[in-house]
């Protein structure tokens, strides 16, 4: 899927049903800095506290510093950096101050890039001049950045930005045909959204395409569990600002099956409302909410090592012993989505191949029942010794990230449900996800995806976390609509976990530099991380 950015400098293809659903706001290497064009729709809050956190920003934010002595001596110091933020979708940064060529990375809405320089450039097409960020680059001061850090609309965003690392940077939620709003909408406003909308708390089941996204839907209403926030209060939006006018009060209509970001969700005149991440207010009785995906991959080392043997079903797996000759069934089951240590002595019994459990003596597993993760023998052509780079094998479905020779982590995750690609076919067509070399070429932090080249209308996902795209609209990327992982799912793209996606995206090189919500590899930005995908 491509991912929904105003100036996608990397705007990939995404794809509607597999591309997990969505595509995200991905340059893509050949297309101009402004080439397409596609709208976001903000993120919501997060409930989980983060893993870690990044520097806070804005004038006053702290910078730890260098320690001089003892641990317990050092201190927190005032960052009086400079700052420039955005306010909109996308606040791009060029390598020279000139909109030339590839976007380096850009800033996200609601948050904020240090400033090499406080003074400006010239340069062209930005008359308020460009502005030297960190730790490279240059943006223009233009109708979605400030260098007022404490303007009330920029404030409002950042409230709900995501700022700090974290696995979740919010909720979601399944429409099931809803309104968005600029503001909220007085009683008689409301009894022509009933008209217009049908009744509230309805579901309509979608085609069969859609199913894998309806996997993870609760029945329970959303609760509201904040206040009312100060930019809404008594019904009217009190900070103006943005390029959605308070006068038109459906920005737009979200189609039954896109997602929505929850920022917020709150109390008012006895109906709970969702605020989205750009400010923008959706009735929670018009969407379900979609429950968090627990799966994840695992760390190898420390008594962890290849091959695993994983239950990608969604039922139990017996372990075996044999008994009198036989292989019988034991009831210490292997649980859904889960793995097990095993060895590459492979043992025939009854016309059936059986793996011994490593650490288990006399059990062993059925191999009909699991899908192996095994360690590759020497380096692929293209990666260098110490490297890092990924496999991602389509049949079985597996993972495994490796620093040159040794394998690191090993997951599971959901390839295109068209299967091995057909050399001649299409792959977004046919949903199969290509096969080969792929460098990552853009990572967005977070991002809107959607198929749709401008403004989506048709099917979008909200403010998908951690999207990495390969050779867009491929793009490897969480798909926090279902937990499915190891079976195909997707429409194109490497469907992956959010707790994965997460690692892998602050595993992969380059890092995130502070500030930015992405970047592209290359210009001073670091090299880039491979991903191969083979058949099997």
């Amino acid at each position: 899927m491509r991912s929904s950015s105003r100036s996608a400098l990397f705007l990939a293809t995404a794809l509607l049903s597999g591309c997990s659903g969505g595509v995200a706001s991905s340059p893509v290497a050949s297309a101009p800095p402004e080439a397409r064009k596609a709208p976001s729709i903000g993120p919501a809050v997060s409930e989980a506290e983060p893993k870690a956190a990044t520097e806070p920003e804005g004038d006053a934010a702290p910078a730890l510093a260098k320690s001089t002595g003892d641990a317990d001596k050092a201190a927190l110091a005032p960052d009086n950096r400079p700052r420039l933020g955005a306010t909109g979708p996308f606040a791009y940064i060029y390598k020279k101050p000139e909109k030339k060529g590839l976007a380096l990375g850009y800033i996200r809405m609601g948050t904020a890039v240090p400033l090499r320089d406080s003074k400006p450039v010239q340069g062209k097409g930005c008359p308020r001049g460009w502005y030297a960020v960190e730790p490279r680059g240059y943006a223009c001061l233009d109708f979605v950045t400030t260098l007022n850090l404490q303007d009330p609309y920029y404030l409002a965003l950042k409230d709900v930005a995501p700022t700090r690392d974290a696995v979740w940077y919010y909720r979601y939620a399944f429409s099931n045909g809803a309104p968005m709003y600029s503001r909220l909408p007085t009683r008689e406003e409301t009894a022509k959204e009933d008209y217009h909308f049908g009744p509230r708390g309805s579901f309509t089941q979608l085609a069969e395409w859609s199913k894998g996204h309806e996997e993870l839907l609760m029945k329970e209403p959303i609760a509201a569990t904040d206040p009312v926030p100060a930019i809404f209060a008594d019904g009217k939006k009190h900070i103006p600002g943005g390029t959605r006018s308070p006068d038109q009060l459906i920005w737009r209509k979200i189609p039954n099956g896109s997602m929505v970001a929850i920022a917020r969700a709150f109390e008012a005149d006895g109906r709970t409302w969702l605020m989205t991440p750009d400010l923008m207010l959706v009735p929670a009785d018009r969407v379900r909410q979609i429950r968090r995906s627990t799966f994840h991959g695992v760390d190898l080392g420390s008594g962890v090592e290849l091959p695993l043997a994983w239950n990608r079903t969604k039922g139990m797996k017996p372990k075996y012993r044999k008994q009198d000759g036989k292989m019988v069934a034991f009831a210490d089951a292997i649980p859904a989505k889960t793995w097990v240590q095993v060895t590459e002595d492979k043992v025939s019994e009854g016309g059936k191949t059986y793996l011994p459990v490593r650490g288990e003596p006399d059990t062993f597993v059925d191999l009909d029942d699991v899908t192996l993760s095994t360690a590759k023998k020497g380096l692929p052509s293209g990666v260098l010794p110490g490297q890092k780079w990924i496999e991602a094998k389509i049949l079985p479905g597996t993972m495994t990230l490796y620093e040159g020779e040794k394998p690191v982590r090993a997951s599971l995750f959901s390839p295109g449900k068209g299967g091995v690609p057909v050399k001649g076919l299409d792959n977004t067509k046919y949903a199969t996800t290509q096969t080969g070399y792929f460098p990552i070429e853009w990572k967005d932090h977070v991002a809107t995806m959607s198929n749709e080249k401008s403004e989506a209308k048709v099917l979008w996902f909200t403010d998908v976390p951690h999207i990495q795209y390969l050779r867009a609209p491929l793009a490897m990327h969480v798909a926090y609509w279902h937990e499915d992982f190891g079976n195909p799912k997707s429409a194109e793209c490497v469907n992956v976990s959010p707790e994965d996606g997460h690692f892998l995206f602050n595993w992969t090189e380059p890092g995130l530099p502070e500030g930015w919500g992405a970047i592209r590899p290359g210009d001073g930005n670091g090299r880039s991380t491979p991903v191969i995908i083979t058949a099997r």
